[in-house]
């Protein structure tokens, strides 16, 4: 499988994966630059819920999906709330927190659909972005995975929702996670430490410890849940880039003493 790249459209610097394009899907992870903000959200800052001005936010969003030739109007936002619910979304829900924060599907991390023309919206800022692609029965998803998520085995839970709603055989799921804060610069307490060491017991080279500190690699973690939920090891792209190291490309929570904007992870059938 083809790994993941850059690409540029109309100035705007993203991540996606060529070979899912060539099978009918639209794919990104945004990189910060050639937005319309200013300050804590130079530029391209996509979430309404962070302080920023609401129509530089719209204004952003809309230039994201000139790239495909779309509307921000068929984007799907959810909550956002370091959960582990997924929803199963359809033309019903869509242009749910696109325009508004207040119209966003409550409680859930994860977004997961059949119908083409959708396209799945979370935003990030350290997290980690995982997406989910099925070619077969052409199902995909996109959740939200930081600690409390991963914890929660949310990218499991994410596998699950797509076997229940459509049946999906897991060994043909393709993932793809996205840039978040790396083992570099996650530094957790002892006390999370022990509770992660106890959940993934089997895979203690998830921690590493630096000069009496504790280091956590979420993308290893969820690499690792990946697996347990069924998708081939050959099958799960991972981006090493660090977004607090690479605060040049990203929006970084904990780089930025948690006063940012946020990428946008977007996915959606064509």
């Amino acid at each position: 499988m083809q790994n993941w790249q850059w690409s540029e459209t109309g100035g705007i610097k993203f991540i996606t994966i060529p070979g899912w394009k060539q099978q009918g899907v639209d794919m990104l992870f945004a990189s910060r630059h050639k937005g319309a903000g200013r300050d804590h959200f130079d530029s391209l800052n996509m979430a309404l819920h962070v302080g920023d001005d609401k129509e530089t936010v719209l204004l952003n969003r809309q230039k994201l999906m000139d790239i495909w030739g779309k509307s921000s109007d068929d984007l799907i936002c959810c909550e956002q709330v370091h959960g582990n619910r997924i929803a199963n979304v359809d033309n019903t829900e869509r242009g749910r927190g696109a325009r508004k924060f207040d119209t966003v599907l409550p409680g859930c991390d994860g977004l997961i659909t059949a119908t083409s023309g959708l396209y799945l919206a979370l935003f990030f800022a350290d997290c980690l972005p995982i997406f989910l692609f099925d070619p077969l029965k052409r199902i995909i998803a996109v959740v939200h995975s930081g600690w409390k998520g991963t914890m929660g085995k949310i990218a499991i839970e994410a596998v699950k929702g797509m076997q229940q709603q459509y049946q999906v055989d897991p060994g043909s799921i393709q993932a793809f996670i996205g840039p978040g804060i790396g083992p570099c610069c996650f530094e957790i307490s002892r006390d999370l430490a022990d509770q992660v060491g106890g959940e993934f017991h089997e895979r203690q080279d998830v921690l590493q410890e630096q000069n009496g500190s504790v280091f956590w690699d979420l993308a290893r973690s969820n690499y690792y849940l990946l697996q347990k939920a069924g998708l081939k090891p050959e099958n799960i792209i991972v981006c090493e880039l660090c977004t607090r190291c690479r605060q040049d490309l990203f929006f970084s929570y904990r780089g930025a003493g948690g006063l940012t904007g946020r990428m946008a992870a977007v996915i959606g059938l064509r």
